[in-house]
């Protein structure tokens, strides 16, 4: 078989579920990730459709049906904390045949990388420097001097892909602004929540999100910000300091003990649009380095797993043409990809209100929605529909 030793940048979602299907179809996987050990903060995340498709083929779904927060009602509250809105979110797991999960991002990659280790060489705290393709195969050199070559390589390396700006032009790859920032870590601060309840206050262009684990809480912030220059931990915690300077408890107590983590989740809400393809050559990008969705389509972690998974399934298919593999898989996945991008733009403005009135109208129709008559129409405007259906 040709084009059996493949490297994959990345030790995420995308990279693990790609070096378990590899190595089931008969390939040669080597995962590399730049961070010295699986990264450890982040957010929930809403798992079903495709995600939870792939990984009923993974063998894992149980593990991740233990994880499940299994959060039931949406408690919404004003920034002052006034409770002005419960939906039920039961009528969507409904819809959904049960297959609805909530848990924490880390939580998944944490199942995938056990999945996986014992089968497959990952080596942390390692760096792409260069890359040079041949007919022969993919020379790489890392940061350390050390050189290798692989018959292919796979950036699965996030937003900010490190393969694809090495592979791509800048004119070749928009990155399209949200207008939108998120920052999430644990904490300890009492949320008077049941552990299967969402907490979440909110007033126009900003939202705090909370919720409990066993072991702590977690909170997430949305704010609308024009971009940002790169910043320190500090100035992170002096950005939510100053964009909810004005929301009530617990919010202040929850930003104070981030102040004291020595790193935070904080990154703009973008999407990734390639105007080529999604290969070039011997190398190919798959999940957020070829087509971030963001968190806002809630189909992120899913269409990361579904894009490995096809990506291997058309390696397996053509294990001597790798051209015809990649593009079959782009083939097959981008139309969805797109329809998804499109869709999380217009639900942003659900998401995150950007005055009074539209707030005021959310909160009036979500209850509607939120019924048995009506959480379909949630999962078709979600673009959600399951890929392998």
């Amino acid at each position: 078989m040709q084009n059996k030793k493949i490297l994959i940048s990345g030790a995420g979602v995308a990279g693990l579920t790609l070096a378990y299907f590899l190595k089931q179809n008969g390939f040669e996987p080597v995962i590399v990730e730049r961070a010295e050990t699986l990264r450890d903060n982040g957010y929930m995340i809403d798992f079903f459709s495709s995600g939870v498709s792939v990984s009923e083929k993974m063998g894992i779904s149980d593990e991740l049906a233990k994880r499940d927060i299994g959060s039931n009602y949406i408690i919404q509250h004003t920034k002052k904390g006034k409770q002005n809105l419960k939906l039920n979110m039961n009528a969507l797991r409904s819809s959904l045949k049960g297959k609805f999960f909530n848990f924490l991002r880390t939580d998944l990659v944490d199942i995938l990388y056990k999945k996986v280790k014992n089968e497959v060489e990952i080596r942390f705290g390692t760096n792409i420097k260069t890359i040079t393709q041949s007919e022969q195969g993919v020379n790489i050199t890392y940061e350390n001097g050390d050189s290798e070559q692989f018959d292919l390589l796979i950036g699965a390396d996030g937003l900010n892909s490190s393969v694809r700006q090495k592979i791509y032009d800048d004119s070749e790859v928009e990155k399209k602004y949200l207008g939108y920032y998120v920052c999430a870590f644990n904490h300890n601060v009492s949320l008077n929540l049941k552990r299967t309840d969402v907490s979440s206050m909110i007033c126009p262009k900003k939202q705090v999100v909370s919720y409990t684990t066993d072991e702590s809480s977690t909170s997430l912030f949305v704010f609308t910000s024009s971009i940002r220059n790169s910043l320190t931990d500090k100035e992170k915690i002096e950005v939510l300091k100053n964009e909810f300077s004005d929301f009530g408890s617990p919010t202040p107590e929850i930003i104070d003990q981030g102040s004291k983590k020595e790193k935070l989740f904080f990154d703009q809400v973008s999407q990734i649009k390639i105007k080529s393809s999604w290969h070039k050559g011997r190398v190919a990008l798959i999940g957020d380095a070829a087509y971030c969705i963001t968190l806002l389509s809630g189909q992120g972690a899913s269409m990361a797993m579904t894009g490995a998974y096809v990506l291997s399934e058309k390696l397996k298919k053509y294990p001597h043409d790798h051209l015809k593999a990649f593009s079959e898989f782009e083939k097959d996945l981008k139309p969805k990809v797109e329809i998804m991008q499109k869709k999380a733009v217009k639900n942003a403005a659900t998401y995150l209100p950007s005055n009074s009135l539209s707030l005021f109208l959310r909160n009036l129709f979500a209850p509607v929605l939120f019924t048995k008559m009506f959480a379909p129409l949630i999962v078709r405007q979600l673009g959600a529909e399951n890929y392998f259906e």
